[in-house]
């Protein structure tokens, strides 16, 4: 890592301690439920992600996927930090069938949750900016949604994403790659489409998963990929293919709802994807404003 990037980790570090000093989460009034999951790491910057995002949206549930490394003192924070929250084991979404780790046990999760109602997935590195509009009306209107990753960016059918994928297919690719260029021959009938969005924000209508379709998608991918198919990025893939083929599924507008490195003066909603993260000063500055708002506001 470069040291500029040290510098703005630290000065992130540093800027988000601030979320120790916020008010409790109180219950939403809206009927859907927040869910992520967390390691030891990332408790404060969830904090943040989930109190931005529920000043804005009020969910009425709050779910946490714990990763086996959030330890007593990170449960303790989180309860103090979110009273109503549920907390469940990462490994009681393993099952056989479905790869183990790489957030697997996450989409497990979300099919459980989103038979009996509307689920959001919210990364950690997230933070909300502004009103969401665009997720209020996906929710009400029970839809899907996904993260999209380019400004003009269409759901297609798996033949034809996977005709534009055989062509850069190279020795090099990586797995997401390598799936969408197998659409063809998972798919042959024509049932599912896909976008290359981005899992890391996600809505789920009630209904449009459930376990034994993440079953099945999972083993007919690996009957194609073979070892390939526990490899990091995976779940994304499934998770892109599932909203995208649900009832109404759809791409949040872009840039609206974004990476850091394509933030607009309109952007209401900022994914700070790994790489990103830290490439300048912007997550500091965001989590010192919104981290001061969240701690004079009652959350």
């Amino acid at each position: 890592m470069k040291l500029t990037e040290r510098l703005h980790r630290a000065r992130f570090n540093w800027e988000v301690q601030a979320m120790r000093d916020t008010a409790p989460l109180r219950v939403g009034d809206k009927d859907f439920t927040a869910l992520s999951m967390v390691q030891h790491r990332d408790v404060l910057p969830y904090l943040l992600a989930l109190k931005s995002f529920a000043s804005h949206m009020r969910p009425a549930r709050v779910t946490l996927v714990a990763d086996p490394t959030l330890d007593r003192a990170d449960r303790a924070m989180l309860r103090a930090h979110v009273p109503h929250i549920e907390i469940r084991e990462a490994a009681e979404f393993q099952r056989d069938g479905i790869p183990k780790g790489g957030c697997w046990e996450r989409l497990s999760a979300i099919s459980q949750y989103a038979q009996h109602g509307y689920v959001v997935q919210l990364d950690a590195d997230t933070v909300a900016l502004d009103d969401l509009a665009a997720v209020r009306q996906a929710i009400q209107g029970q839809v899907s949604f996904t993260l999209g990753t380019e400004d003009v960016q269409p759901i297609l059918s798996c033949s034809v994403t996977a005709a534009d994928a055989q062509k850069r297919v190279d020795a090099d690719a990586g797995v997401q790659l390598l799936a969408e260029a197998s659409l063809d021959r998972f798919d042959p009938m024509g049932q599912f489409r896909y976008a290359r969005g981005c899992a890391g924000f996600a809505g789920f209508a009630k209904g449009a998963i459930h376990p034994e379709l993440v079953m099945d998608v999972s083993q007919r991918m690996s009957a194609i990929l073979g070892d390939k198919w526990v490899a990091w990025g995976t779940e994304q893939f499934a998770s892109n293919l599932l909203v995208c083929s649900s009832p109404g599924g759809r791409l949040l507008p872009h840039p609206d709802y974004c990476s850091p490195s394509r933030v607009k003066p309109k952007t209401v909603f900022l994914h700070f994807i790994g790489y990103l993260r830290f490439r300048d000063g912007l997550y500091a500055r965001t989590a010192h404003r919104l981290g001061r708002e969240l701690a004079t506001s009652h959350t």
